[in-house]
């Protein structure tokens, strides 16, 4: 594991900018079509106040672009602001930055997970990458010699318009294929974020699927969600371009996770780190985690902290484990440099969900929604608490520590809310009782954060006080 701390070299590392070679071009990311399209969007929903969110490495194109919006808007009183940083990740609408200009819409600009926003109109402008059309139909050609498959065709939101264009001579070949579709807005998903025009055709896994892009999480998921055994990436960023079968749920790091699953089951304290506060349903995948938590008489406590890092976590040296709830393109917890495991949500589900235990990793899913009503692998908690307490007494060994494990369920009362922290009544001293909580295991502690102490220090002048980094200051008086 890294060192908790920053050196000033690290410092340095970090603020080191995008190099050229990392910046995208303004014809990558705008142009006339896009400025129009943004402009129609602006007036439909008769917005005032509009933020525009751009990745790191096209900011240095917002001048431009908010030029070319104001001198075409016939709204005088339209005004546009820049994002130029963002709360969690580039690739996450941010409403928190948005509402400290009192914006009524946003404009997202690059990649983006396309994770649902309840609150506030989004529009969403895309990279407008390109891939060897020709190239790739002769792989498709050579893998799948027949054309009667019914192959469906999904891909990373910047090649949207080289598959729009690519999709006639897809169909030509394959005319039983099924190029997936952005949803819009108003529409229900028939995957994940994808609008599939299908009829009747064989099963999930007993049709091909071609996916155009990275292998990164939107591939993952797009993968895993649906259940197919052949998956076929044509991997754009890879000199070499070539059709590979492939196997997410087989993937090497996914092994890894069990780890931190039994690290999950041994814990006796877990904290749910919030790394969104505008993907919808995130409040209820929170309370869904503290009540299986509760169920094993496991504490939680909730954390925000903005952008995740090691060094933030490691404050927390109580905690056994975390949980992410965030984006599902957020693979922050497959680092190795955490000081205490960090589980994405369903991971967390196996670790805390009896009826998990005989089919770990059998499915997986970076989209906590698809743990709630409604989705794909949801489970009721109450059965889960009541399957809970019928398993009490089962046999169950830690392949961590080796040690057999006991889960101790609480029983509670029907009033209580589920998600209150445990508050059971402990005997004390002298036949006296005490009411406890999860905050009470900082209470023993001799340093328990700063403290302002008003009124209790005398006035003194205003100093100039240090600067510069912790392991050399500057004007230090004790030099």
């Amino acid at each position: 594991m890294s060192s908790a701390f920053s050196s000033g070299d690290s410092i340095v590392q970090n603020q080191v900018p995008a190099t050229a070679a990392d910046r995208l071009g303004l014809a990558d990311i705008w142009n006339a079509e896009q400025r129009d399209r943004c402009l129609r969007w602006i007036q439909k929903h008769s917005l005032k106040r509009v933020a525009l969110q751009l990745p790191d490495s096209a900011l240095h194109h917002s001048v431009q672009i908010v030029s070319e919006l104001r001198d075409v808007a016939s709204d005088s009183e339209l005004a546009l602001f820049v994002l130029a940083d963002t709360s969690y990740g580039s690739c996450c609408v941010d409403e928190i930055a948005a509402a400290h200009a009192n914006a009524d819409g946003i404009v997202h600009f690059g990649h983006a997970c396309l994770s649902k926003v309840a609150r506030i109109p989004v529009l969403y402008v895309f990279l407008q990458l390109t891939f060897d059309e020709e190239h790739l139909l002769a792989a498709l050609s050579q893998e799948l010699p027949d054309c009667t498959v019914a192959l469906r065709c999904f891909y990373e939101v910047a090649y949207a318009n080289a598959v729009a264009r690519l999709k006639g001579a897809l169909l030509a070949r394959y005319p039983s294929a099924t190029v997936a579709t952005i949803a819009e807005p108003d529409q229900q998903a028939d995957v994940l974020c994808w609008k599939l025009d299908e009829g009747a055709h064989p099963p999930n896994g007993e049709r091909p699927v071609l996916y155009i892009g990275r292998d990164n999480l939107s591939f993952f998921n797009t993968a895993v969600a649906l259940e197919t055994s052949q998956c076929y990436l044509y991997d754009t960023s890879r000199p070499d371009r070539q059709l590979v079968r492939t196997d997410a749920v087989g993937a090497k790091w996914l092994r890894r996770r069990y780890y931190a699953i039994e690290r999950c089951m041994d814990a006796r304290s877990i904290g749910i780190v919030v790394a969104t506060l505008s993907t919808k349903g995130y409040l209820e995948i929170v309370s869904r985690v503290q009540r299986l938590a509760k169920a094993r008489g496991v504490r939680t406590y909730l954390i925000s902290i903005g952008k995740v890092n090691p060094e933030k976590l490691a404050n927390f040296i109580d905690i056994d484990c975390f949980v992410l709830v965030g984006c599902p393109e957020n693979d922050v917890f497959t680092s190795r440099e955490f000081f205490r495991p960090l589980l994405s949500v369903f991971e967390a589900e196996m670790g805390l969900n009896v009826t998990w235990r005989e089919k770990l990793l059998a499915s997986y899913t970076f989209n906590f929604a698809d743990l709630l009503p409604d989705g794909r692998l949801h489970s009721d908690v109450e059965e889960v608490a009541a399957l809970a307490r019928e398993t009490n007494d089962t046999a169950d060994v830690s392949l961590v520590t080796g040690r057999a494990r006991h889960v101790a369920v609480r029983e509670e009362e029907e009033t209580t809310d589920a998600n209150d922290t445990c508050r059971d009544v402990a005997p004390k001293g002298r036949n006296e009782l005490a009411q406890i909580s999860s905050a009470d295991q900082f209470s023993n502690r001799s340093w328990q954060g700063l403290e302002q102490k008003l009124g209790q220090d005398a006035p003194a002048l205003v100093q100039e006080g240090r600067s510069g980094i912790p392991i050399r200051y500057r004007n230090d008086p004790t030099d």
